[in-house]
């Protein structure tokens, strides 16, 4: 039997040290985690990142595994088994094995129809956008989706612009470079933090084609200048990564102002040394507002973890919350209400409430 996963997430936003409003937006909604960087002058930007947020947040796609319907299912279903049952040979170790190829394939092609349907949502953002702003103003978004089809989990990761998912990888998920910079010295060992998505940038162009080095990058004078945004009319193609779910994974979206305040090893030893989410958002945060804080600041870490664990992380936080006054309150019917005040306390909040009526009267 599968395990059945869901997450657990934190989320931070900041305006920074030197903006007056924050032109990001976020949201967490069921197992859909989004963060958006609006750009444009008074408050356009603000309206564009929340009015995508919003859209993806309350799109039905998300609450359906896969985003699919009940008859897309059910039809899934029958495209498996009927790939199984052509996929019979006569030596049974070829038939297991084409079997498992043909379901591959048919997975596969439900995850073509799933992206597919998670590009419109986005196109949806844009057109929102688009018809509120009249194209003043644009945003960014990244986001990741934690759902299954069938029995796989995996993740659905997308971006338009420069905000950036990470991931934080075992290494032995993952084949690492020996000068990879995923954490410093004496940091967890078995841990690499990857940048998933990449940058839809002028300095990331520069970077690909070899013009300047990453580092360079760093503190180029056009590295805020980006290529694709919703919202705009220009192009703003999403792209997309799906990458197989466990227990224990953590990612990370955040905008221009955390990534570009913090450095690649920072990142790493805080989501990988700070157990809650929350917490790791939290520390973040801080410390991108020490750093400098020069633009808005969004951060949202999520977790992989199984439904049995969200259940006994509910049940704790309920019994942390708890108070008597709320045992008092759930057991009123046993008791009988009576009127306490004595004789001389109703007169005197008479003569009170009366000396008050003649000085108002005065």
């Amino acid at each position: 039997m599968s395990t059945h996963l869901t997450t657990l997430a934190g989320s931070a936003t900041d305006v920074g040290a030197y903006r007056d409003n924050n032109e990001d937006s976020y949201s967490v909604a069921g197992t859909l985690s989004v963060v958006a960087d609006g750009m444009g002058g008074h408050e356009a930007g603000e309206v564009a990142s929340r009015l995508c947020a919003r859209t993806l947040a309350y799109s039905q796609m998300f609450s359906r595994p896969g985003g699919m319907t009940e008859e897309e299912e059910a039809a899934y279903q029958r495209e498996v088994a009927a790939e199984g049952e052509a996929s019979n040979d006569s030596a049974e170790a070829r038939g297991l094995l084409r079997r498992r190829r043909k379901n591959t394939s048919a997975l596969n092609r439900q995850i073509m129809r799933t992206l597919e349907k998670l590009r419109d949502v986005i196109g949806e953002a844009d057109e929102k956008i688009k018809d509120m702003l009249g194209q003043r103003a644009g945003t960014t978004v990244t986001g990741a989706w934690l759902t299954n089809i069938g029995d796989q989990y995996m993740w659905f990761i997308f971006n338009v612009g420069d905000s950036r998912t990470y991931r934080l990888v075992r290494e032995e998920d993952v084949e690492t470079d020996s000068t990879d910079i995923s954490l410093s010295a004496g940091a967890i060992e078995g841990l690499h933090l990857e940048q998933v998505t990449v940058d839809h940038s002028e300095v990331q162009y520069l970077v690909d084609t070899g013009q300047i080095t990453a580092l360079e990058a760093l503190t180029h004078p056009r590295r805020n200048v980006i290529t694709r945004a919703l919202g705009t009319g220009n192009y703003w193609e999403p792209d997309f990564w799906v990458i197989p779910a466990h227990e224990g994974d953590r990612l990370m979206m955040c905008s221009d102002g955390l990534s570009g305040e913090l450095s690649h090893n920072y990142m790493a030893r805080v989501l990988a040394t700070v157990e809650h989410p929350q917490d790791a958002a939290d520390v973040l945060q801080m410390a991108a507002l020490r750093a400098g804080g020069r633009d808005n600041i969004t951060v949202v870490v999520v977790d992989a973890i199984t439904e049995e664990t969200a259940q006994r992380n509910a049940e704790q936080l309920r019994a942390l919350t708890e108070t008597q006054q709320q045992n008092i309150v759930s057991r009123a019917e046993d008791f009988e209400t009576k009127h306490t005040a004595t004789v001389e306390q109703e007169s005197y909040n008479d003569e009170r409430r009366l000396k008050r009526g003649s000085i108002e009267a005065q």
